[in-house]
């Protein structure tokens, strides 16, 4: 049965695989690299978002030498808009490492895999099927649909060792990518092609909307005040928040909520008396997680910490910018 699952994908996928740029390489040195970056790339983020970001980066770097050479700075502007920078950090980490340790050559083996920054065990596996050929089959959320529609199954933990009974010899890359391409084309989360899928034969959910499915995990939600002060159309803008996911970036200055008084909270913050002006209330997804926030215009700053500067939105432009900061500039047209 399990051997016919697998050959049943195979085909299909043969069949009705996308052109996507990471699958085309001239050469296996090609397809590492393209593999490599493509798979950071698509961490939380769909294909057809991926795909133009992933074509301008190739463009202007098309291997891990060449990306090892490079500045942070000039990666992060290569990977604005598409966010979760903290991949972007990693990407280059891991870059440096495999150019001075593994003489800028993909490792092709999990234990060394699994040890390097922004690889854990679905990229380890995704790295080694797909790049190489190698009998894995990385677990995302497209194979967690299949296999949990396919074989009825409410328990996640139980996934992997049906997983493991997928696995192939030969054409592990085909396979694992057919896999998650059916989950995005067929198997899709919400009204799936039970008609026209390839394993409608062997499916114990055929559609059937009275089994309860595995859910994905719901984000959290943190309280946070974004805080707008321009003088002489200069904003002021920060690389020393403290928040998570926007640590390191430049950004208006940014804090959690201490309470539920945004005057003391805002007093608390700056070590001042503030005057204010609550602009709006928006939620704005960061990471894994959404952020509830207060934009907020601030009317006067006596003192300015050191760790502050002004702006133009010139300068802005040149630097790199955040989707975050971007989004939050937008909410401060016309103040």
């Amino acid at each position: 049965m399990y051997l016919s699952i697998s050959k049943k994908i195979l085909a299909w996928y043969k069949k009705h695989q996308r052109k996507l740029p990471w699958r085309k390489y001239k050469s296996q040195k090609d397809r590492h690299y393209k593999v490599f970056l493509s798979e950071f790339m698509l961490q939380q983020t769909q294909v057809k978002t991926a795909i133009p970001y992933f074509n301008n980066f190739y463009k202007n770097i098309d291997s891990i030498e060449k990306l090892s050479n490079v500045s942070q700075s000039r990666v992060n502007k290569l990977w604005q808009g598409l966010g979760y920078y903290r991949r972007a950090k990693y990407l280059l980490e891991t870059s440096k490492i495999i150019s001075n340790k593994y003489n800028s050559k993909l490792p092709q083996s999990y234990s060394e895999l699994i040890k390097l920054p922004g690889i854990g065990d679905y990229t380890a596996k995704a790295l080694l099927s797909i790049a190489f050929d190698k009998s894995e089959i990385g677990i995302d959320g497209n194979v967690v649909r299949v296999i949990s529609r396919l074989f009825c199954l409410k328990d996640k933990k139980k996934i992997p060792q049906y997983v493991e009974k997928l696995k192939v010899k030969k054409n592990s890359s085909s396979l694992m990518q057919g896999i998650m391409e059916l989950g995005a084309l067929v198997c899709k989360p919400k009204n799936p092609d039970c008609i026209n899928c390839c394993l409608k034969s062997l499916c114990k959910f055929k559609g059937n909307k009275k089994i309860v499915l595995l859910k994905g995990s719901k984000k959290k939600i943190k309280k946070l005040n974004a805080c707008i002060y321009i003088k002489n159309k200069k904003i002021l803008l920060t690389r020393k928040n403290n928040f998570g996911p926007l640590k390191g970036f430049l950004n208006v200055p940014i804090f959690e909520s201490y309470s539920n008084d945004l005057q003391a909270d805002l007093n608390k913050f700056f070590k001042q008396k503030i005057k204010y002006l609550l602009l709006k209330k928006v939620k704005i997804s960061i990471s894994n997680l959404i952020a509830d926030i207060n934009c907020i215009k601030i009317k006067n700053l006596n003192k300015i910490n050191d760790n502050y500067i002004f702006y133009t939105n010139k300068q802005i432009q040149k630097n790199f910018k955040s989707s975050f900061l971007d989004k939050i500039l937008k909410r401060a047209e016309g103040i």
